[in-house]
């Protein structure tokens, strides 16, 4: 419309700002993954154990690199691919998510909030499978901090009509 003004949008709170900065560092994880899903699909074998640990200059007897190995050992080329490209299409989802709530768009929240909740059963599961690791005790405590707080704040980016007079 002619004469309208453009709405002025209100700084993004530190919440705000550290759920953006979280969806992008899941995305770059996300890219990364994909990236080297994408250069093991291209390999002719799966690297072995002795392979991972000259590439990350550690000892082969390493427990990790035998665990890395074995992990990586049953994929097959077309299952790397698919890894590779499925892991671009979540880092893309994530951008998105970080990129609608710096824009401030009204629905970025709920949308943020849906494809949080989605993923909590899949950390549960993930728990009951390993219940000693603490890293998928810290990633549910986060993802839940940001489906409370983004709950409270679901509608701040709604813009409200002035009132008429």
């Amino acid at each position: 419309m002619q004469g309208q003004l453009p709405e002025e949008r209100r700084p993004l709170s530190g919440g705000f700002v550290a759920v953006i900065v979280f969806k992008c560092l899941k995305g770059i994880a996300f890219i990364l993954f994909g990236i080297v899903a994408l250069r093991l699909a291209r390999a002719s074998e799966m690297p072995s154990a002795i392979q991972i640990a000259r590439f990350f200059s550690i000892s082969r007897e390493s427990a990790l690199v035998h665990y890395v190995a074995d992990l990586l050992s049953p994929i097959t080329q077309r299952q790397a691919t698919g890894l590779g490209i499925a892991s671009f299409l979540i880092a893309l989802v994530f951008f998105a998510e970080a990129f609608l709530l710096t824009a401030q768009v009204w629905w970025s929240t709920f949308f943020t909030i849906t494809l949080t909740a989605l993923g909590i059963p899949i950390e549960l599961f993930e728990i009951l499978r390993r219940p000693g690791s603490f890293r998928r005790y810290a990633l549910l405590a986060v993802n839940a901090a940001i489906l409370i707080y983004l709950w409270q704040k679901r509608n701040e980016f709604r813009s409200h009509p002035p009132a008429e007079g």
